[in-house]
């Protein structure tokens, strides 16, 4: 009897193991095709430095709804990381992140606000609303925003206290951009937070250590004019170089400044035309006002008053007063044949 039980049962239990193999096989091909598997699968392309194939990814998860991956792809189109720079696309699915509470995705829709991106109009009370719920999240780069709206009083009354209160809190969470922040308010000092060069550099060299490049310059001109270090200008070259890897037009100038100068570096007037025109065709002023001068004196380049005044009036184009000055006074000499 009991083997006729045995013999009766054996079947099922052999069809049971084969029906969880057969589950379980459809298990791993959903979880394989599934839109949070080619999210990862698209993170790491990202972080291989291999956009294209990352955003490829991105876009398909994020068309089956996936709320982390339209915020990345938004940040993607935001960047041109991947694909074409294209604000409008970035907006889009950084709205679509932030209507499913996706912190990523409010902080990218309140930085569209707030700079007015995308299509969307400049709007400080919207901005706000959109980085505060990604801040309730906890979300580090929201905080860092928020503390750049006290700073400057964009949709907030001014206050520095504030607005150092939230770059601290992103900047122990270890986010480059936020130490660099920070780092910036205890070096030059505000209204109640008071000038302090080893909390300066504290904060600014763990930006630059993780390759920030607004890090990477600050601790250049902390070294280039001894605050809070000895002054060591090639150690200030060092990190300006750093910086211009990543093609930061304010490093571009200062190293073109170094080499004006011979700083750190043998003088080299060609060099600093070279750095001072990659830093003015990015249309940073004090480039276009110093490249102008090298074209006014026929340093580095043959002289050209014609290019030093168009270089001047991009500049002045600016609110440069420097350039303004520069021109004015250039523009009288060529009048009464000063030259």
């Amino acid at each position: 009897m009991n083997n006729i039980i045995a013999n009766i049962k054996k079947p099922y239990i052999i069809g049971a193991v084969i029906l969880l193999v057969v589950i379980g096989g459809f298990f791993v091909y959903e979880h394989e095709y599934s839109p949070k598997a080619k999210y990862q699968k698209g993170l790491h392309y990202y972080k291989e430095g291999s956009y294209k194939k990352a955003a490829t990814l991105f876009k398909e998860a994020a068309k089956q709804g996936y709320a982390p991956a339209e915020a990345k792809l938004g940040y993607m189109y935001l960047r041109g990381l991947g694909a074409s720079r294209d604000d409008d696309k970035a907006a889009y699915w950084f709205k679509k992140a932030a209507h499913q509470g996706n912190d990523r995705g409010e902080v990218g829709l309140g930085y569209m606000y707030l700079f007015g991106k995308g299509g969307l109009s400049k709007d400080y009370q919207k901005a706000l609303y959109w980085i505060k719920k990604a801040v309730k999240q906890g979300d580090a780069r929201g905080e860092d925003n928020l503390g750049y709206m006290y700073e400057y009083g964009l949709g907030v009354p001014q206050d520095y206290n504030k607005s150092a209160y939230w770059y601290k809190k992103a900047a122990e969470q270890g986010l480059a951009a936020a130490e660099d922040n920070l780092g910036y308010m205890y070096l030059f000092g505000e209204d109640g937070v008071p000038k302090d060069y080893q909390k300066a550099l504290y904060w600014i060299k763990k930006a630059a250590h993780q390759g920030d490049a607004l890090g990477e310059t600050t601790l250049g001109y902390m070294y280039q004019n001894g605050k809070g270090v000895p002054q060591h200008y090639s150690k200030a070259v060092y990190w300006y170089k750093k910086a211009t890897e990543q093609g930061l037009a304010v490093a571009e100038y200062n190293l073109g400044y170094m080499y004006l100068h011979g700083l750190g570096v043998p003088q080299d007037y060609s060099k600093a035309v070279y750095w001072f025109k990659k830093s003015a065709k990015q249309g940073f002023a004090r480039g276009e006002n110093d490249l102008a001068y090298m074209y006014f004196k026929g340093l580095g380049v043959p002289q050209d008053y014609n290019k030093a005044v168009y270089w001047l009036k991009k500049a002045a184009e600016q609110g440069s007063a420097t350039a303004k000055a520069n021109l004015e006074y250039l523009e009288s000499e060529l009048l009464f044949g000063g030259y």
